[in-house]
Formats: structure tokens, sequence, C-alpha cells
């Protein structure tokens, strides 16, 4: 039963990471967007 919680808990702590590393990425990428159209607003 404790091997099946460690999977558990393996397997969810996988799901967060790889949840907060998109989230990272798509914020890395929309600030890259933003910073490459402020030239041409101003």
């Amino acid at each position: 039963m404790e091997q099946y919680i460690g999977d558990g808990a393996s397997y969810f702590i996988t799901i967060v990471a790889c949840l907060i590393g998109f989230a990272s990425a798509v914020g890395y990428l929309d600030i890259l967007k933003t910073k490459k159209e402020e030239p041409k607003d101003e």
C-alpha cells in the first residue's frame, strides 16, 4: 500500500511539474513576443 501511495505522489508531482514548466514556457514566449512588438508601437 505504501508503494502505491508513493507512486501516486510521484505521478502527481510529475504532472504538476509539467504544468508549471508548460506555464513558464508559455509565459516566457509571451514576454519575448511582447518585447519584439514594443519597438513597433513606439
